[in-house]
């Protein structure tokens, strides 16, 4: 994108910033740091919005007049990638350790028992029946 020639300004246009117009001035830090600002703010209040509304990111983004896409990547950067430590689980204790170890080792015993007692009334109602008992009809 062009800058408009037709308004002089003391400054040069600044591509890597994507559109911005970066003073030469003392001022120019100021300004753009101001402009960042606002900008994250908005960044900020869009993915409120967004996250907050439960519509979809096409939907805010238009009432919004960006694009969809955009959404999704300032929520991408906006949170931790997973490998990073802030981002990892917190690490537990050896105590917390053993009483799930001793949760899990009871639970794991009261299904053993539970599926013995299946097996043996499967057994039991899989057996053909005495000779003096009425069959079923199926």
């Amino acid at each position: 994108m062009i800058p408009n020639t037709h308004f002089a300004r003391k400054g040069k246009w600044d591509h890597r910033r994507s559109g911005i117009w970066k003073e030469e001035s003392e001022k120019g830090s100021v300004l753009e740091s101001r402009h960042h600002r606002k900008f994250e703010e908005y960044k900020q209040q869009a993915l409120e919005l967004w996250r907050a509304s439960g519509r979809s990111a096409a939907k805010v983004a238009a009432e919004l007049g960006i694009r969809a896409p955009l959404l999704y990547r300032w929520a991408r950067t906006e949170r931790p990638p997973a490998n990073s430590p802030s981002g990892a689980k917190r690490l537990r204790s050896v105590e917390e350790l053993e009483a799930e170890i001793r949760r899990l080792r009871a639970e794991n015993t009261k299904l053993l028992e539970q599926r013995e007692v299946l097996k043996k009334s499967l057994g039991i109602l899989s057996e053909v029946p005495p000779s003096g008992m009425p069959e079923s009809k199926r």
